[in-house]
This record gives structure tokens, C-alpha cells and sequence, in this order.
């Protein structure tokens, strides 16, 4: 067994699902709630979760991939008493000849925990232009932009709507 702590953001359509129940449930974990702020259109919360380290991790990828923003810490996150602030960005990201056949979106999901929007995009065998939103924390926002750098993928920012 394995007692992991986690800062969890709901948005407003994972609010109205019965996700208590599903990390119970479906994952069979015991999850000790410490701090919790939920209303009708957004939900907080810290929780220590206990149980199979394999059913941990899927049940936080689960929760990711319904749109969540979950960020793991230690034991001090029971502290908190106010939600992580979650920004969003609106970038066009020019994915290379050398990385446009490798799995670059995932990889910043993955290790970064960010959530992605695409919102256009226009991808070949020689290069990929995407415009997206990106959410998450501040930091999160930036170490997500620095990896993609660092693989020689251009970020640019993006005024306005990317599509009304």
C-alpha cells in the first residue's frame, strides 16, 4: 500500500460526477479528504490517497483525462487552505521535421500534468503547427513550454480567441 498526498481541480462538469465514489470504487483506494472547497461550477480539494501504487497512478490519470488538474506533494499539502491558482495559455506550437513522428503532446501531458486543448492543427510527415490551450499552474504553464524548447519545438503566444 502506498499513502500518496494530492491537490485536486475539479472543473465544473467533473463536479457533478461522483468522483469520491469512482477512486473508491472503481480503483478500490481509501482516499482522506483535508481540505475541500466545491460549488456548483468548480471544486478544490486535498486528499491523502492510500492503496495500490498501480491504482493510484491510473486513477490520477483517469481523473487528468477528464480534465482535472492534479498535482501531487507531500504531506504538507493538508496545510492549504486556498486552492493552487490554474492559468491557462493560448499558444501555436511549429513542431519539427525531428520530433513531429514522436509523441511530443503526450509526453507534456504525462510529465507535466497540464491539460491540453487543440484547437487547430495542421500535421504532416515534415512538421506540425497546432494552436492550443494550455492549462494549468504557473509553473506548470511555464516547465511545460521550457520541455517543449528543449526538443526544438517554437512556442508562441496567441492574442485573442484561437477559434470563436
Amino acid at each position: 500500500m502506498s499513502e500518496r498526498y494530492f491537490s485536486i481541480n475539479l472543473p465544473e462538469w467533473l463536479v457533478k460526477e461522483p468522483v469520491l465514489y469512482t477512486l473508491v470504487r472503481r480503483f478500490g483506494l481509501t482516499v482522506n479528504i483535508f481540505q475541500a472547497k466545491v460549488t456548483a461550477d468548480s471544486g478544490w480539494l486535498v486528499a491523502c490517497v492510500d492503496g495500490d501504487p498501480v491504482k493510484i497512478a491510473q486513477a490520477v490519470e483517469d481523473l487528468r483525462c477528464r480534465g482535472a488538474v492534479v498535482t501531487e506533494g507531500g504531506r504538507e499539502l493538508v496545510n492549504l487552505t486556498e486552492p493552487p491558482k490554474l492559468s491557462s495559455i493560448r499558444v501555436r506550437v511549429f513542431v519539427p521535421k525531428g520530433e513531429v513522428d514522436k509523441p511530443v503532446l503526450s509526453s507534456i501531458i504525462s510529465d507535466r500534468g497540464v491539460m491540453l486543448n487543440i484547437r487547430q492543427a495542421r500535421i504532416d510527415t515534415e512538421q506540425g503547427v497546432i494552436d492550443m490551450e494550455v492549462f494549468g499552474t504557473l509553473a506548470e504553464l511555464d516547465a511545460t513550454v521550457e520541455d517543449l524548447k528543449k526538443r526544438g519545438v517554437r512556442v508562441d503566444p496567441i492574442e485573442g480567441n484561437v477559434i470563436e
